[in-house]
């Protein structure tokens, strides 16, 4: 018994050393430091994560000034993590319009913000002349013809298919037209967990693995950046947790082997809120809240395994609550987000993180770790 623990800890200490030598964990090892439950061994997976943070990018914590707009909640789709999508006419369905558009960017531009982060529902009735590609085109000009400067980090893999799919057009077309209008970047969520055996049970409307890494992919060839994300602590098994931080690094991998001209800029770790989901998921998951020693655990293995190829990562404080999101920065985190001003999708959820942070509540955040603070681009 006592030769198998030495072993382990030994199997273990190999890994560790290996991520500080520069090279790629494999799956296996990266499931293995995920399945550890000692408190030592923790430890040390989160001390060879910060050592690697500090190696990679130094540790300076960044910041973004930005914006939320979630431009409506009707949804075609019934995703069984989702509190924030309603059908047309019902009670607390949104759709806003050009002036509240503006109103709401103008704010934040008056505030100092430098990217308005727009996403929504997939509302089959959002078209113009009976076009989706043109409504998305307006929505963007809306934004881009009064405020230029602005960086646009805009509209989902799974919109880029929706818009498609209503158009019966290519994804490249989306995208190329997107870009042109003025779209920067592309939020990489709608990823949830990249198995498509826990899609179908989460959210069995959306692309499956295969379409969300081909439009990903499609924008990287074509010059957009992309963030990337994990929804995590639901029904998913550590397996699949680090199945989709493979394809993930996989990605990234394919963007810079073939000089694509836009690549993966940061992973974005969302851990699951249940307080307001559907209830046969939240009955099934059996809790409303993180678990916050989980999604820290996970942090430092994500850094360890993605680090040589994704090297910002970032907590949500708007799930794990600023204090939580604090101490993931300890975990092998080097950005702490944006101040959103408003979130309505996590919050909707039942979050008790808040809906906006200033710049000064996210600079004492970080200088409670003796670490110093900068403000970012949207693109580091």
């Amino acid at each position: 018994m006592l030769v198998t623990a030495i072993d382990h800890q030994e199997s273990i200490d190999h890994i560790l050393d290996k991520a500080l030598d520069n090279q790629d964990i494999s799956e296996a090892e990266g499931l293995l430091l995920l399945q550890q439950v000692e408190s030592d061994t923790i430890t040390k997976i989160q001390a060879t994560a910060d050592r690697l943070r500090k190696r990679q990018v130094g540790d300076t914590v960044t910041y973004v000034i930005n914006r939320n707009i979630n431009f409506t909640n009707i949804c075609e789709q019934h995703c069984s993590f989702c509190a924030f999508r309603r059908d047309a006419g019902a009670e607390g369905a949104f759709w806003l319009n050009t002036d509240q558009i503006i109103s709401k960017t103008s704010e934040a531009v008056a505030q100092g913000a430098t990217e308005i982060c727009m996403q929504g529902g997939l509302n089959p009735a959002a078209k113009i002349e009976g076009a989706s590609l043109a409504y998305y085109l307006a929505l963007v000009a809306t934004i881009k013809n009064q405020f230029p400067q602005i960086h646009l980090h805009a509209f989902s893999p799974q919109e880029i298919q929706f818009i498609a799919r209503e158009d019966k057009i290519a994804y490249q077309e989306v995208i190329i037209a997107l870009q042109d209008a003025g779209v920067d970047s592309m939020p990489g969520t709608a990823a949830e967990v990249l198995d498509d055996s826990v899609r179908k049970i989460i959210c069995p409307e959306k692309i499956d693995t295969a379409t969300w890494l081909e439009i990903v992919s499609t924008a990287h060839r074509l010059g957009m950046p992309t963030t990337s994300t994990m929804l995590s602590g639901h029904i998913e098994t550590p397996s699949q947790q680090i199945s989709h931080l493979h394809k993930l690094r996989s990605l990234q991998q394919q963007a810079l082997t073939n000089n694509y001209p836009g690549k993966i800029t940061e992973f974005i770790l969302l851990p699951f809120v249940g307080k307001e989901a559907p209830q046969a998921l939240r009955k099934r998951v059996g809790r409303d809240q993180p678990v916050l020693a989980d999604t820290l655990k996970l942090t430092a293995v994500a850094r360890i395994f993605l680090g040589n190829w994704i090297v910002n990562h970032q907590p949500s404080w708007v799930k794990l609550g600023l204090q939580g999101a604090t101490e993931a920065l300890s975990w092998g985190c080097n950005d702490l987000g944006g101040t959103l001003m408003e979130e309505h999708i996590t919050t909707m959820a039942g979050a008790q993180g808040g809906t906006c942070m200033t710049v000064e509540e996210l600079q004492t955040a970080i200088a409670s770790l003796k670490r110093p603070y900068k403000q970012r681009q949207t693109i580091y």
